[in-house]
Protein backbone atom coordinates (compact mmCIF):
# COMPACT_ATOMS: atom_id res chain seq x y z
CA UNK A 1 0.00 0.00 0.00
CA UNK A 2 2.60 2.07 0.80
CA UNK A 3 4.60 1.97 -2.77
CA UNK A 4 1.29 2.40 -4.41
CA UNK A 5 1.07 5.41 -2.63
CA UNK A 6 4.56 6.58 -3.37
CA UNK A 7 3.38 6.67 -7.00
CA UNK A 8 0.35 7.88 -6.96
CA UNK A 9 2.36 11.21 -4.88
CA UNK A 10 4.46 11.26 -7.82
CA UNK A 11 2.11 10.94 -10.49
CA UNK A 12 0.07 14.33 -8.65
CA UNK A 13 3.08 15.97 -8.53
CA UNK A 14 3.88 15.47 -12.51
CA UNK A 15 0.24 16.88 -12.99
CA UNK A 16 0.63 19.48 -10.60
CA UNK A 17 4.10 20.76 -12.40
CA UNK A 18 2.31 20.22 -16.24
CA UNK A 19 -0.92 22.32 -15.46
CA UNK A 20 1.99 24.93 -13.51
CA UNK A 21 3.84 24.66 -16.73
CA UNK A 22 0.32 25.25 -18.78
CA UNK A 23 -0.48 28.36 -16.51
CA UNK A 24 3.05 29.79 -17.28
CA UNK A 25 2.92 29.34 -20.89
CA UNK A 26 -0.88 31.01 -21.03
CA UNK A 27 0.22 34.11 -19.24
CA UNK A 28 3.31 34.82 -21.24
CA UNK A 29 0.79 34.43 -24.71
CA UNK A 30 -1.55 36.30 -23.27
CA UNK A 31 1.39 39.41 -22.74
CA UNK A 32 2.73 38.79 -26.17
CA UNK A 33 -0.96 39.00 -27.39
CA UNK A 34 -1.30 42.40 -25.39
CA UNK A 35 2.12 43.61 -26.88
CA UNK A 36 1.06 43.49 -29.78
CA UNK A 37 -2.19 45.05 -29.84
CA UNK A 38 -0.60 47.71 -27.79
CA UNK A 39 2.03 47.88 -30.72
CA UNK A 40 -0.94 47.99 -33.55
CA UNK A 41 -2.63 50.72 -31.51
CA UNK A 42 0.50 52.56 -31.18
CA UNK A 43 1.83 51.62 -34.84
CA UNK A 44 -2.10 53.33 -36.40
CA UNK A 45 -1.60 56.56 -34.40
CA UNK A 46 1.93 57.10 -35.36
CA UNK A 47 0.86 56.58 -38.84
CA UNK A 48 -2.23 58.75 -38.56
CA UNK A 49 0.68 61.60 -37.58
CA UNK A 50 2.39 60.51 -40.55
CA UNK A 51 0.13 60.58 -42.95
CA UNK A 52 -1.17 64.05 -41.94
CA UNK A 53 2.30 65.40 -41.86
CA UNK A 54 3.38 64.01 -45.41
CA UNK A 55 -0.40 65.36 -46.86
CA UNK A 56 0.28 68.43 -45.44
CA UNK A 57 3.88 69.07 -47.18
CA UNK A 58 2.77 67.38 -50.48
CA UNK A 59 -0.08 70.26 -50.38
CA UNK A 60 2.34 72.91 -49.60
CA UNK A 61 5.25 71.88 -52.26
CA UNK A 62 3.40 69.40 -54.80
CA UNK A 63 6.38 67.27 -54.25
CA UNK A 64 6.69 63.17 -53.69
CA UNK A 65 10.43 63.13 -52.21
CA UNK A 66 9.19 66.44 -50.06
CA UNK A 67 6.28 64.43 -48.47
CA UNK A 68 8.51 61.19 -47.76
CA UNK A 69 11.03 63.34 -46.38
CA UNK A 70 8.41 64.78 -43.89
CA UNK A 71 6.83 61.48 -43.14
CA UNK A 72 10.68 60.16 -42.25
CA UNK A 73 10.73 63.38 -40.19
CA UNK A 74 7.85 62.31 -38.18
CA UNK A 75 9.26 59.24 -37.63
CA UNK A 76 12.53 60.50 -36.17
CA UNK A 77 10.82 62.97 -33.66
CA UNK A 78 8.79 60.14 -32.37
CA UNK A 79 11.69 58.13 -31.36
CA UNK A 80 9.81 54.49 -32.66
CA UNK A 81 11.25 51.84 -34.37
CA UNK A 82 8.38 51.96 -37.00
CA UNK A 83 10.06 51.86 -40.60
CA UNK A 84 8.46 53.77 -43.42
CA UNK A 85 7.68 51.14 -45.84
CA UNK A 86 5.33 52.82 -48.96
CA UNK A 87 4.22 56.56 -49.11
CA UNK A 88 1.65 57.05 -52.18
CA UNK A 89 0.18 60.27 -53.69
CA UNK A 90 -3.08 59.63 -55.37
CA UNK A 91 -4.69 63.14 -56.24
CA UNK A 92 -4.32 65.10 -52.68
CA UNK A 93 -4.44 61.88 -50.55
CA UNK A 94 -1.41 60.78 -49.24
CA UNK A 95 -1.16 56.94 -47.81
CA UNK A 96 1.21 55.54 -45.52
CA UNK A 97 2.21 51.96 -44.97
CA UNK A 98 4.28 51.49 -41.35
CA UNK A 99 5.65 48.58 -40.20
CA UNK A 100 7.07 47.89 -36.75
CA UNK A 101 7.75 44.96 -34.81
CA UNK A 102 6.12 43.89 -31.16
CA UNK A 103 8.15 43.37 -28.55
CA UNK A 104 6.78 39.91 -27.55
CA UNK A 105 8.53 37.31 -24.86
CA UNK A 106 7.39 34.01 -26.98
CA UNK A 107 6.18 34.78 -30.38
CA UNK A 108 8.65 36.68 -31.97
CA UNK A 109 11.62 34.19 -31.42
CA UNK A 110 9.37 30.81 -32.76
CA UNK A 111 9.87 31.01 -36.56
CA UNK A 112 6.20 29.89 -37.52
CA UNK A 113 5.21 32.87 -35.54
CA UNK A 114 7.30 35.35 -36.31
CA UNK A 115 4.77 37.05 -38.09
CA UNK A 116 2.54 37.62 -35.89
CA UNK A 117 4.79 40.23 -33.65
CA UNK A 118 5.09 41.98 -37.60
CA UNK A 119 2.80 45.07 -36.90
CA UNK A 120 2.24 46.64 -40.46
CA UNK A 121 -0.55 49.97 -40.41
CA UNK A 122 -1.66 51.59 -43.41
CA UNK A 123 -3.56 55.27 -42.84
CA UNK A 124 -4.37 58.18 -45.06
CA UNK A 125 -4.75 61.79 -45.10
CA UNK A 126 -5.74 65.13 -46.65
CA UNK A 127 -4.38 68.03 -45.78
CA UNK A 128 -6.47 70.33 -43.47
CA UNK A 129 -7.44 72.55 -46.41
CA UNK A 130 -8.97 70.09 -48.58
Amino acid sequence: MTRRSAAQDGLVGKLILAWLVLAALLVVLALDVGSIMLARYRTADLAQDVSFAAAEAFADTDDVETARVVALGELRRAGTDARLKRIEVNGGEVTVVLVDRAGTLLLGRLPFADDLAKVTVTDSAVPSGG
